[in-house]
């Protein structure tokens, strides 16, 4: 149930204007990082494959445009496409494995054949959402976000005494040391308006201090041309659907589902964070940001480009600066297309010390590994659960840091468990879908969403509640909790009462002393949320609104309640307990 906590941080709400400078520093913050990471993949594919240098050039230009185009698209909501806030859309170290493969085996052209075939896959996985809301909960992706954080971090840790500009290891340490204690004492002590300027600060000052110790690459920057279009490097237009399409297929589209589930995470939990009263997910914006992906996909590859995903860092940075405003999406999608053909500038950017992107980092991931920590006890921690989010965790943690028998693990195995975030997160699913196999059978029942279904409704919760063997009171609790969650449905759309030309499907499942009840029913794409309303409902007094009535009556009977929802389709749990 949505909570009436507030986040006072927020400075920008994603529906708030931001001035047009500020907007655009913001915009070149959320995408320095992402190009310098941008540039280091295309160099390593690239030269991995053996492609033509002069493709490297193109390759970079190429994606920066899809990227761009795809960070400014997410801004906005067309029909299903767009997620309305501002989430950028970049290529992550997590597709170097199979891009170097197709590269190898088959050039550009089969390169761009299995990433459109993996974004239909990934565009149809998405469309059906709604079949995996008991697999991608609430603590689900939280203990993403938490391996996200820890598995990166030990990596990021090592960076901070990196000294490849070069320096000495000296030099990087104070270099990091300023970069982490200037956005430190400015996070703590600094008033709201100055703290979302930390990123900007802290890198600044890094920079300053690396000047000197020689960890700033300025040559790099002055040998850059100012403005260039690497046409030379475009290698051609074309498909390769052989022998060799169909063995690397399999390996791009799991790589793609695993990095659609990552994004989910952050996509969820963006819209935790980017409000001053938080919301209730809405998986419709999950949806249409990935629906933008899976198109940003299919203009990649026929531009000879790099496979792009939606990141998992749009929620921390939110939660560093306070600014969830959606024109900084804007800008950073132009800034991404002038980068492009701006040598000079990439050359600024990619000079900046690693040793002050890994601190910079450092706090980034921190504030993240909380916010999964804050989705896992929103979703509610049992025994079970308890035990499932600890020992994914650890396993995950464990095998990225070769702590679990690495001298057996060896071969394609070795591949697949040194990557902790993949294997605590493939620990995390196949526990909870366990969970669900050996819960009891669900009961059903199916009737059109109208007030006339009424009788029927109640009938059928009274001999689940009889069959649980509850007492008379807890009968009548669940009838009520039943009948007040229709209501509420009927009222969020008020024309609805008796047209009956929606679906509703109820199942239940019993626990210890409690009955979950799951209405699914098709949806006409309402805004509003049930839990939202709860929420809203536990701030104001209480009024003589008739609508009002039946969402009071539903807090008062469900001791907890979660609306999902999905493109066609509304999901209301509702778990009530035997009264005492």
């Amino acid at each position: 149930m949505a909570t009436a906590q507030t986040n006072d941080y927020v400075l920008y709400e994603p529906d708030e204007s931001i001035r047009p400078l500020a907007a655009l520093g913001h915009g070149l913050l959320s995408i320095a990082g992402r190009v310098v990471a941008l540039a280091a993949i295309t160099a390593i594919v690239v030269e991995a494959s053996d492609q033509p240098r002069e493709y490297t050039a193109w390759m970079f230009s190429a994606s920066a445009v899809v990227c761009g185009l795809g960070t400014i698209a997410q801004v906005f909501q067309f029909g299903r496409f767009g997620s309305g806030y501002a989430i950028g859309v970049v290529s992550t170290s997590a597709f170097i494995a199979v891009v170097i493969s197709a590269l190898t085996e088959g050039g550009p052209a089969l390169l761009a054949s299995t990433m459109v075939v993996s974004s239909v896959l990934l565009f149809v996985f998405i469309q059906r959402l709604s079949l995996l809301r008991r697999i991608i909960t609430p603590t689900v992706t939280g203990t993403v976000l938490m391996l996200l954080a820890a598995t990166v971090m030990s990596v990021l840790l090592n960076r901070v005494s990196d000294a490849s500009g070069g320096g000495s290891e000296t030099a990087a340490l104070a270099v990091a040391g300023t970069t982490l204690g200037v956005m430190m004492g400015l996070r703590l002590f600094a008033p709201p308006v100055v703290q979302q300027w930390t990123p900007f600060i802290g890198i600044f000052a890094g920079c300053v201090v690396a000047v000197p110790v020689g960890l700033y690459d300025a040559a790099s920057v002055g040998e850059a041309a100012w403005i260039g279009i690497p046409l030379d490097g475009w290698p051609g237009f074309g498909f390769d659907f052989g022998v060799e399409f169909w063995t690397l297929l399999p390996g791009f589209a799991i790589v793609y589902l695993a990095a659609a589930i990552y994004g989910i995470s952050d996509t969820i939990s963006i819209q935790q964070v980017s409000w001053r009263s938080p919301r209730a997910t809405d998986f419709r914006v999950v949806q249409g940001a990935f629906n933008v992906m899976a198109v940003t996909n299919v203009l990649a590859a026929f531009a000879a480009g790099l496979p792009n995903t939606v990141p998992t860092a749009n929620s921390s940075r939110v939660l560093l600066t306070g600014v969830a405003a959606r024109s900084v999406g804007v800008y950073a999608g132009g800034v991404l297309l002038v980068l492009a053909v701006l040598p000079k500038a990439i050359a600024l950017l990619t000079a900046i010390p690693t040793a002050v992107f890994a601190a910079y980092a450092i706090v980034m991931l921190a504030l993240l590994f909380v916010q999964g920590m804050r989705l896992v006890i929103q979703g509610g921690l049992d025994p079970r659960t308890s035990t499932v989010v600890g020992v994914s965790f650890w396993l995950g943690v464990g095998f990225q840091n070769d702590l679990i028998f690495p001298d057996l693990i060896t071969g394609p195995w070795e591949i697949l468990f040194s990557n902790g975030l993949t294997t605590g997160c493939v620990a995390m699913i196949l526990f909870t879908v366990l969970i669900n196999l050996t819960q009891p059978r669900a009961r059903r029942l199916s009737v059109n969403l109208d007030i006339l279904s009424l009788p029927k409704v109640d009938e059928y919760l009274r001999g689940i509640a009889e069959k649980a063997g509850w007492d008379e009171p807890s009968i009548d609790r669940l009838r009520s909790a039943g009948e007040e969650t229709l209501a509420s449905l009927l009222t969020l759309e008020p024309d609805q009462l008796t047209r009956g030309d929606r679906n509703l499907i109820i199942s239940t499942r019993s626990g210890s002393g409690t009955i979950e009840l799951e209405f699914v029913a098709t949806s006409e794409e309402q805004d509003e949320n049930l839990e939202d309303r709860l929420a809203y409902l536990g701030d104001t007094p209480q009024s003589q609104d008739d609508h009002e009535l039946s969402f009071r009556l539903l807090r008062h009977y469900a001791s907890s309640v979660q609306h999902r929802k999905y493109h066609e389709i509304d999901v209301v749990t509702v778990e009530v307990e035997a009264a005492r």
